[in-house]
This record gives structure tokens, C-alpha cells and sequence, in this order.
């Protein structure tokens, strides 16, 4: 039987091949004059305009290069909170032919380490905040730095105010010789023009390297190419309603360093010419204070930030009427969700206000699927909450399939694939030349990721034939709306983050009083995300005659913390019991965890529960 293939209803956009930091100064934006503002910084005010963002990315990228700090095919890694900087670092790195890894500001020293060994980065530029995680890392055995003095010559230190930004060069502080600031990069001089990437340059040269976690083991290395960006860019230009440079400004709440803040806050607004205005995170007060001040009409979030604009006082303490559109992405949004925070933002519905979702993941670059603004006489008779908690439609340029049996993932050809019928529920297939080049130095990862794959290593497959496979289950409804309504992948998303069972797992094993453990995810419904609840196996089973089964998981809990990121806490308590329940060959058997979890919550909230017990345990 033929496969079964949807396609998008929008047609399909020519593929650029060039890099991307060419098709960025060459898009819709570069209409625009030099003088039109293009990053904010949303407390200050201060500007970064389109020709100055131009002129800095060059600086910097001449002096990575007339410094000899790096070459092209080099990586850098940028460990750093949203700034003005990133514009400055993204871009001129990318013109000087480098590739960029992205890690998550809360890692540990050992989380970092992994990656900055793993992504094979060389230089790192981070804030003053973040320098001593930094030095740490540098100075553990694990990343292999011959010195202390070469740990140093690997930092470029960003500043923390403004300066730079007018070009008014700082004194020199007392700083440590061997270590590199940003300030003293963009004086030297100017690259005459960025780093070509045609044809198969293009294709195959990786540009960034965000990391995904997966299902088991460490995060993965997620090649991203420069035809991936340019594709994701122009398809999504084409699906997203359309952004005016003069009517328009974008917030960034979102974290650059995850694939959603970076293509979509750093990159697409500045293509389309549109000014975004940084916040380095999400607070309520603000959010909200930036809403006002600039007049936002498009802020992209996760939902979380819906549960709290639901609920805050801030929503009544400003004037919130300019904000036209929500995109929520990297989480599933439910319908109740987005109505109990539309009559909150906007109890009368005028303006209007939409609240949408979009789907995709770190391996699809990310965007495959957009939610229209309805209603659309393109989209008939169909209204916005007819909608609510749908994926939407496939953008241009992709395919999608739905696949009720793949053998386990060991089917080669089509012939052994099964695509789920009309109405019923699949594995999302995706392809097109969005999807990523594959995971770095991980042949059974992209084995298991891409179908058909060859680890050949002579043969480099062609972008765009391979399917990808997302792990997550949709239906496609009458309309050709898609629909995510479970996950074939045991990763648990809390808040927008992918937590790995695995990775925690392997943590509470080095603690001296767990003998195993099994970690999932439990929903709860009062943080609209999931929670990591940790099973574990005692090492001194006599505890459970003692009754100090609650002050072990305490115990343990408040361990973890020390251990890991904090989107990684074990924010759904730990539960001490006699075995972890596992198959045959050994592999944990998380379902009959999460039947467990439902019994003894009981019908409880899990973030109630944990509050009740952490009342109980001061009393």
C-alpha cells in the first residue's frame, strides 16, 4: 500500500540556498532604512538599529577572525542570558563562518561541561553573572584544557551595560589579561563581507547547534544547516499572519538559547523587518510593563505564561489593549487554557485578541504546523474555538504522514510501514529541507530518528527524502487540521522544557541511598505542565518498617536540586517503593509508574499534594 501523504494547502516556497546570515540582510526587512530600530531593550530603551546590528555582527566577526580565535567550521558556544548582545554574537559569528551552540543558562558545571565537550566548542561568550560556572567548567578535568591560561583565552566576556552599543569604548578595568571582551572585538576592524554558503555548502554546513534531549541517554547535538534556517524562514513568513515593520513590535520572553526563542524572536522579526523588544525572562510585572510602554502586538510564549497571566493582578494594573496575538508553541495548549485567559486579557473581546499554537521541534528547525487567525473566509465557516488545542495546518515546502506501525522502528522500506487510516491516530512523519541534518556523532540516534537512514559513511543522505520521526501522535480532522493527542516519546515537558527520564534517572542513581529509580511525568492541571515525579528503590530497605520513607524522598528531592537545572526538579515529589517495575529485557515500564501515580494521587493535583506535604513536614 502507498504511503499516505498530506501536504500543505499554501504553496510551496523556492529553496534559497546561501547562508543565512545573506538571506537575513536580504529579506523583506532590508526594505527598511538603516535607522529602523530592530532590538530593544525593553527596561532601558536602548536601541539597536538594522544597519548598526550590521555593522557590529561585522566587527565581531572580523575580530574572531583577525585575532585568530577562531576559523570558519570552528564552534562557539553562547552561555548567556537575553541581551542586545546576541543579535551581535548570532550574527557576526555566523559571518565569520563559525557554527554556534546554544546552552541553557541554568546548567550545572556538569551539564555545561558535557555539551561544550560534546558540541567540540572552543570559545564561549558569557556574562560576568555566569563566568564563574564558566571557569568552573573549564577548570574540571572532563573538557580537557591544557591550562588555566587557555581556559581564559577561550572566553569572550559580555558586557553588562550600553556602552558598546554607541560605540563608546570603556576604560580598562582590572580584568584579567588572557581574558577577551566584547568591547575590544568590535573595534578592529570589519569584515568586507560574510562567509558564502552556496549550493552544497548550504546543504551540509552546520550553522547551529541546539541540543534536544531525546528519550534516553544525554542530549543530542541537533545539526541545523544554514538551508534548514533559510527554509524554516521563508515557509513560516508565508504561514504566519502578516507582521508590518510599522504597525507591529515583538516582545522576546522566551530563552534564545532554546530553537523556538531563536528562530522565532531573534531571527524571523528581523528578517521581516519587525522591532523586537528583550526581556531576559518572563515576570509577570514586566511583561506587562513592556506591553504597555511600547505598545506590544505580538508576543510568542509557552503556557505556563497563559496560567499566569490567568491569574495575576498585573493584568488590571496595565493597558494590555495593544497586544493583538499570542503564539504559544513548545507545549501542547488546551482549549480551557486559552478561554480562561482570553476573558481575563480581554473580557469584552475588543480589540480582538488571538491566542494560537504551532508545532514543532528542535529537529524540524522548529515550525511544521501553524494555527490560522480565525475566523478566514480562506478557512470557510470555521471559527477560532472550533480550534482550540489543534496543531493547525502544515506550512509549505513539508509533507507529513501519519504512521500506526513502523516494526518498532526497524522498517526499512515503505512496504513494512503501515500509515494510520482516515480519522485514525499515528506517529507524525515529517520531511522537507527543514529538517535537521541529523544528531551530531550519533549514528544510532539518527538510525532511529529517520526513516530510511543509512550509516554508510560514505553515503550523505539527501536533505529533504528522509522522514522524520517526531515521536508524537496526531489525527488529521475533516478540515486537514492536525491534532497532537499523545506521545510515543517518554519525554516530559514541563513549562516548554524537554526533560529526559533517563538523564534524572541516571542522576539519583549516584546518590548512596537510591538502588534504582524510574522517573515520569505527572499533568497538573493548576501549572498547565507536566511535573518529574521520581520512583526509587531504597538502598536500605529496612526504611520501610521505620516509616522515614517521606523523609528519604524529601531527602532526595532537595538533593536533586543541587544536581540539575531547575526545569529539572523534581517538582512531582519522590516516591520511595520495594521495585521499579521493568520489561523483561530490563526496560523500565513507565506506564504502569504513571497508573501508580494515578492511584495515589488520587484525583489531586500533584503540585496540591506536594504543597500538602511540605505543610505536613513543618508542622
Amino acid at each position: 500500500m502507498s504511503p499516505r501523504i498530506y501536504k500543505s494547502p499554501l504553496p510551496d516556497k523556492p529553496i534559497v540556498q546561501r547562508s543565512i546570515f545573506t538571506h537575513l540582510f536580504s529579506g523583506p526587512g532590508a526594505q527598511l532604512s538603516s535607522d529602523s530600530p530592530a532590538y530593544i531593550d525593553a527596561q532601558t530603551g536602548v536601541t539597536l538599529n538594522r544597519g548598526r546590528v550590521k555593522d557590529l555582527a561585522l566587527s565581531f566577526g572580523y575580530g574572531l577572525r583577525n585575532e585568530k580565535l577562531a576559523k570558519r567550521g570552528d564552534t562557539l558556544m553562547m552561555f548567556s542570558p537575553n541581551s542586545l548582545c546576541w543579535p551581535v554574537v548570532v550574527f557576526g559569528a555566523v559571518a565569520a563562518g563559525l557554527r554556534i551552540t546554544f546552552a541553557n543558562t541554568a546548567y550545572t558545571v556538569e551539564e555545561l561541561a558535557y555539551q561544550y565537550r560534546d558540541s567540540q566548542a572552543h570559545l564561549i561568550c558569557t556574562t560576568r553573572a555566569n563566568l564563574k560556572t564558566v571557569q568552573r567548567m573549564l577548570s574540571s578535568k572532563t573538557t580537557g584544557v591544557a591550562s588555566k591560561e587557555d581556559a581564559e583565552r577561550r572566553v569572550i566576556l559580555l558586557p553588562d551595560d550600553f556602552d558598546w552599543v554607541l560605540g563608546v569604548k570603556k576604560p580598562d578595568e582590572k580584568l584579567n589579561p588572557h581574558l577577551t571582551r566584547l568591547e575590544d572585538l568590535l573595534i578592529l576592524g570589519k569584515l568586507g563581507q560574510e562567509e558564502q554558503f552556496h549550493g552544497v555548502d548550504a546543504e551540509q554546513e552546520t550553522v547551529f547547534l541546539c541540543y534536544s534531549s531525546g528519550t534516553t541517554g544525554k542530549p543530542k547535538g541537533v545539526e541545523t544547516t544554514h538551508q534548514n534556517l533559510t527554509t524554516v524562514l521563508d515557509i513560516v513568513t508565508s504561514g504566519f499572519p502578516v507582521l508590518s515593520p510599522i504597525d507591529d513590535r515583538m516582545l522576546a520572553v522566551l530563552p534564545f538559547y532554546h530553537i523556538y526563542g531563536l528562530v522565532k524572536l531573534l531571527l524571523f522579526p528581523f528578517l521581516v523587518g519587525v522591532s523586537t523588544i528583550l526581556l531576559p525572562q518572563f515576570e509577570p510585572l514586566k511583561f506587562c510593563r513592556a506591553i504597555q510602554r511600547y505598545k506590544i502586538t505580538v508576543t510568542l510564549i509557552v503556557p505556563p505564561v497563559l496560567v499566569v497571566m490567568a491569574r495575576h493582578d498585573c493584568v488590571d494594573q496595565y493597558d494590555l489593549s495593544s497586544l493583538r496575538l499570542m503564539f504559544s508553541g513548545a507545549a501542547p495548549l488546551g482549549g480551557d487554557m486559552v478561554r480562561a485567559a482570553k476573558s481575563r486579557l480581554r473580557p469584552t473581546n475588543q480589540p480582538p485578541l488571538h491566542i494560537v499554537q504551532g508545532y514543532g521541534l528542535t529537529e524540524t528547525s522548529p515550525t511544521t504546523h501553524l494555527l490560522p487567525l480565525l475566523p478566514d473566509p480562506k478557512w470557510g465557516n470555521m471559527t477560532e474555538e472550533s480550534k482550540y488545542g489543534s496543531i493547525g495546518y502544515l506550512l509549505p515546502n513539508l509533507e507529513a504522514r501519519l504512521v500506526s506501525d513502523d516494526k518498532d522502528g526497524q522498517a526499512v522500506t515503505d512496504d513494512e510501514v503501515t500509515d494510520a487510516q482516515e480519522g485514525e491516530r499515528g506517529e507524525v512523519w515529517i520531511r522537507g529541507r527543514s529538517i535537521m541534518k541529523g544528531y551530531l556523532n550519533n549514528l544510532a540516534a539518527n538510525s532511529n530518528a529517520f526513516h530510511p537512514y543509512t550509516s554508510h559513511p560514505s553515503i550523505k543522505p539527501v536533505p529533504g527524502t528522509r522522514w522524520f520521526k517526531t515521536g508524537d501522535i496526531g489525527v488529521v480532522d475533516k478540515d486537514g487540521f492536525f491534532w497532537i493527542v499523545d506521545r510515543k516519546k517518554e519525554l516530559i515537558k514541563y513549562k516548554g522544557f524537554q526533560v529526559p527520564p533517563a538523564e534524572l534517572e541516571s542522576v539519583l542513581l549516584t546518590h548512596p541511598k537510591v538502588a534504582d529509580a524510574g522517573v515520569i511525568g505527572v499533568e497538573s492541571a493548576r501549572e498547565s505542565t507536566e511535573l518529574p515525579r521520581a520512583y526509587i528503590v531504597p538502598a536500605d530497605s529496612t526504611i520501610f518498617s521505620t516509616n522515614r520513607t517521606l523523609e528519604l524522598g524529601r531527602e532526595v528531592q532537595e538533593w536533586v536540586k543541587t544536581r540539575v537545572a531547575k526545569h529539572k526538579f523534581l517538582r512531582g515529589g519522590v516516591i520511595a517503593v520495594e521495585t521499579i517495575p521493568k520489561s523483561a529485557s530490563g526496560k523500565i515500564l513507565r506506564r504502569r509508574l504513571k497508573e501508580q501515580a494515578l492511584k495515589e494521587l488520587a484525583g489531586k493535583d500533584p503540585a496540591e499534594a506536594m504543597d500538602a506535604d511540605r505543610l505536613r513536614s513543618k508542622l
